[in-house]
């Protein structure tokens, strides 16, 4: 047989193979997130909303006038409403719409629209919402009034091509991180928002939910794994830090979103209802998507570097995988900085218009609220990379040598030295593991 058949037999049978694990590791691995996650079965079972008072509060604030209802429309002409200005009016007038249900489903009918809602193209043959006040101000030359565009159908499409798209380039994992988003989308809108507003103590209702988030997204998504337990191992942690860090900061600097509207509504008809630490549970939720993109990352370079490098020490591996975290790292807190400015570019454009220095600005309630998250996430996840790292390195077997080939193993020791001094050893074939705690790398590879 030749040398380099045999070179392609040993590789592929090494790649097959599975890491050995170090046996202590694994178990205080397992231990941590078995002891995290039924703690968050018990903090969701605590502090399960209170259906009653969601109930008596659901609804207190009038979505409009009363008797005044939603209908849906569809616009065949758009005008430009009269102000007044001389200069315009003979371009101005009223609009025309189609109504498709309520009071008047059927008829063609007027509507006033304003420049700011011309402004955001809206075009004869959309589908538009309108509130219908024929029961409130029967006699009015204009009973519709625009309420909304339609965004129903284009959103539904977008997903779809999303959902679509995520399949096709990744496959099962594609299709088990949809479920996994599916799952969130629950324990968020079944659990969290219900029970924030019952007056649940926003933080540990938070931390629970976000727990069982993260347990189920990485396991339904990357498989059951020792090398995604130590991905979620770390991305706990981050979780855990993210949570210091949020409330030092939401507390130090005082924020609780005092003059927004929103918080003015659960002042006035939810005082039970804690605003300064439900903006402390925004900032952990803010955080979870990149904890797990960096902790999964890390993880699966490590696991690779390993398969490929068997001859490394432990402290090696550990240096060798920071190398990739830190491009990683770099890359993810520019990600992170950008789509909170995106999220609030409006917001910041509007807050420049009452003027002051560059503090005041930097320091307003609202822009001072994405600062915060930014620089939380980006701490959660600059600490988490190395705490995964440090966790796999002490979780994978340390260097093979020639006893761990077994009898029918053998070790071609070229003895190279590597930057380290550590010897580069090449193995044709290796025993399989007899470690009772090894899981498979993963369940849902094709390979």
């Amino acid at each position: 047989m030749s040398s380099g058949h045999r070179h392609s037999h040993a590789h592929s049978e090494v790649s097959a193979s599975r890491l050995r694990l170090a046996r202590g590791a694994a178990i205080a691995i397992v231990g941590v997130i078995a002891l995290c996650g039924l703690a968050a079965v018990f903090g969701v079972l605590h502090w399960w909303p209170d259906g009653q008072r969601i109930d008596s509060v659901r609804g207190e604030v009038p979505f409009a006038v009363s008797g005044a209802k939603v209908v849906h429309g569809d616009m065949l002409t758009v005008e430009l409403a009269c102000s007044g200005d001389a200069s315009t009016a003979a371009v101005c007038g009223d609009s025309s719409v189609h109504v498709l249900d309520g009071p008047n489903a059927g008829r063609t009918m007027k509507i006033s629209l304003t420049p700011d809602i011309i402004a955001t193209g809206i075009e004869p043959g959309d589908r538009v919402l309108l509130l219908d006040s024929t029961d409130v101000k029967g006699d009015s030359k204009l009973p519709l009034s625009y309420y909304r565009a339609d965004r129903g159908s284009s959103m539904l499409w977008f997903a779809i091509l999303f959902a679509v798209v995520v399949v096709l380039v990744a496959w099962r994992r594609g299709v088990m991180a949809l479920v996994s988003l599916g799952f969130a989308g629950v324990a968020v809108v079944g659990f969290l928002l219900p029970a924030l507003l019952s007056g649940q103590p926003a933080v540990p209702v938070t931390l629970a939910a976000s727990v069982l988030i993260l347990i189920v997204m990485l396991y339904l998504t990357h498989g059951f794994s020792m090398r995604t337990s130590v991905a979620l191992t770390g991305a706990l942690v981050g979780v855990g830090l993210s949570t210091l860090f949020a409330w030092s900061a939401v507390t130090g600097w005082r924020l609780a979103d005092v003059g927004d509207e929103q918080a003015g509504l659960l002042l006035a008809n939810a005082p039970w209802v804690d605003v300064q630490q439900l903006v402390v549970a925004s900032v952990i939720l803010a955080g979870l998507g990149t904890l797990n993109d960096v902790t999964v990352t890390q993880a699966s370079a490590l696991w690779e570097l390993r398969d490929a490098s068997p001859g490394m020490t432990r402290w090696e591996l550990f240096w060798r995988a920071m190398r990739i975290g830190r491009d990683h790292v770099a890359s993810t807190v520019y990600t992170l900085v950008f789509a909170y400015l995106g999220t609030a570019l409006v917001l910041i454009v509007a807050v420049q218009l009452f003027g002051g220095t560059a503090g005041d600005f930097l320091t307003a309630e609202d822009v001072a609220q994405e600062i915060v998250r930014a620089l939380v996430g980006g701490l959660a996840l600059v600490l988490a990379m190395p705490v995964t790292t440090a966790i796999g390195a002490l979780v994978v077997a340390g260097a093979v040598t020639r006893s761990d080939t077994g009898g029918g193993g053998r070790v071609a020791a070229s003895r190279a030295e590597g930057r380290a001094g550590v010897p580069r050893v090449t193995i044709e074939r290796t025993a399989a593991s007899d470690d009772p705690l090894r899981l498979p790398d993963n369940p849902w590879a094709p390979d």
